[in-house]
């Protein structure tokens, strides 16, 4: 299913409006540390402070060239890590925005668990990140596909996390990338969650998990060029786990997976 996203043109006239009304339900504060925000503030980051801002890691110039795991060091060259290295993974390669130490962690926290579903625009935001790495930017166009959410889990919590962010990326889209939203796979089995987790663990925790929509769109000529979209990324394993499910019911040309923070 394809849903009709803002262009990125709208981005900041729809910002102004919606902070106007999301204002009387949502007083201006930093959600990590209740700290007054200006109007402007709450317009180009909402609900973060700077100070808080601040406390976030990038993952830097350093990372993963496949998982996307941050490094700390001066290499320039491209490298593959130990947590992906041995592993064959579904997905062409994984971007994230930020560490997951930290105060990104607690931020997620709040919005999965806390049901701070306002949040989704300040980790859009946050989202921006990603854009550093040229190789998405290289293709002008890419469906957006959040990671599903079992149903029983999606009405405790309200809403799909990931679909969230989802939209958020899409009407923040870079000029000259078209993005749009597609729902392209679903959850069949409710399992552990991963956060709960060991490596080993969450290694074979999703087997079987995630199937493909009934209906499927015709991918474009040439096959479809997918962003995988989840709030964390720890091993890998999830988006993996999709990707390889959408690699086995449609033709594909390369897929990414893109998240705010990198565990």
């Amino acid at each position: 299913m394809n849903e009709p996203v803002a262009t990125s043109r709208e981005v900041s006239r729809i910002a102004r409006i919606r902070q106007s009304l999301v204002g009387w339900i949502y007083p201006p504060l930093c959600t990590a540390c209740e700290t007054p925000l200006s109007s402007s503030r709450q317009i180009e980051v909402p609900f973060l402070c700077e100070p808080c801002e601040a406390a976030l890691t990038p993952i830097g110039d350093h990372y993963c060239r496949v998982c996307g795991q941050g490094f700390d060091g001066t290499s320039s060259l491209p490298f593959r890590c130990s947590n992906c290295g041995d592993r064959e993974l579904a997905i062409d390669f994984a971007v994230s925005a930020f560490r997951g130490a930290g105060a990104g962690k607690g931020l997620v926290h709040q919005f999965k668990y806390g049901k701070e579903r306002h949040l989704a625009r300040l980790f859009g935001v946050l989202l921006d990140e990603v854009w550093r790495d040229v190789r998405l930017s290289e293709t002008p166009s890419w469906w957006v596909v959040p990671v599903p959410l079992h149903r029983r889990r999606h009405r405790e919590r309200g809403f799909n996390q990931s679909h969230e962010l989802a939209r958020e990326l899409v009407r923040r889209a870079p000029e000259g990338i078209n993005l749009t939203l597609h729902q392209l796979l679903r959850r069949t089995r409710e399992r552990e969650r991963q956060a709960r987790l060991d490596r080993k663990e969450r290694l074979v925790n999703l087997s079987e998990v995630f199937a493909p929509v009934r209906r499927l769109p015709d991918a474009p000529p040439g096959g479809a060029r997918i962003l995988l979209i989840d709030d964390v990324i720890t091993t890998g394993t999830t988006v993996s786990e999709c990707a390889a499910v959408l690699r086995q019911s449609m033709e594909i040309d390369r897929i990414a997976a893109v998240s705010v923070l990198r565990g």
